[in-house]
């Protein structure tokens, strides 16, 4: 039988198995759940399959090669400006077909798009959508209302869908409006719209 020496005393076959150690025989204890690998869903990651990236690739590579056929030739060279983005552009297309190619092999077991485990969670995904929505929003009526108002309300609608109170909510769309405000408006010197403040502008 094989002995483990723990503490510099003989331990019994089988007590290496604890705390990740190797047990008798060499095979390896399993490791806790969820400690060991595990999907990206599981990680709470989202994976876009390479075929798409891929093909983001090889798109980019061909409008790099189609415009730097419009770039001047050099009088009396055989190299011009187009060579050195136009090789470029070809070692771009060559990667993205390697990565179509990765791609296409594990769609069956992966698919074209893996979501991420937050995405259940309506608060966090409510969240996720809000923000580029905010910015949007904000720059159609930003000039209407002013950067003050607009930015008040949009703080307490995110400090709000992520699970703050409404009292802190209300003292943070505040006081960072007014901060933000302050340092680029003082400071930086960047004209914010006022909007319907225009009167009490400062």
């Amino acid at each position: 039988p094989r002995f483990f020496l723990d503490g510099g005393r003989h331990s019994p076959p089988g007590a290496g198995a604890r705390g990740g150690q190797r047990p008798p025989g060499g095979a390896r204890a399993p490791p806790p759940h969820g400690t060991g690998c595990s999907s990206n869903f599981d990680r709470g990651e989202m994976k876009i399959n390479d075929t798409r990236t891929g093909a983001a690739s090889a798109a980019l590579g061909v409008t790099i090669l189609i415009h730097v056929q419009s770039f001047p030739a050099m009088p009396g060279q055989k190299v011009g400006p187009a060579m050195f983005p136009g090789l470029l552009a070809v070692g771009l297309l060559i990667c993205a077909a390697g990565v179509i190619l990765r791609g296409l092999k594990t769609l069956k077991s992966e698919g074209w798009l893996t979501w991420p485990e937050w995405i259940r969670q309506r608060r966090i995904a409510a969240g996720f959508v809000l923000i580029p929505v905010v910015l949007v929003v904000y720059a159609a009526v930003s000039e209407r209302l002013g950067f003050l108002p607009t930015a008040v309300a949009f703080l307490y609608s995110l400090c709000w869908t992520f699970g703050v109170r409404p009292r802190t909510a209300v003292a943070v769309a505040i006081g960072g409006s007014l901060g933000i405000h302050y340092i680029f408006y003082k400071l930086l010197k960047v004209p914010l719209p006022w909007g319907i403040l225009t009167s009490f502008a400062w």
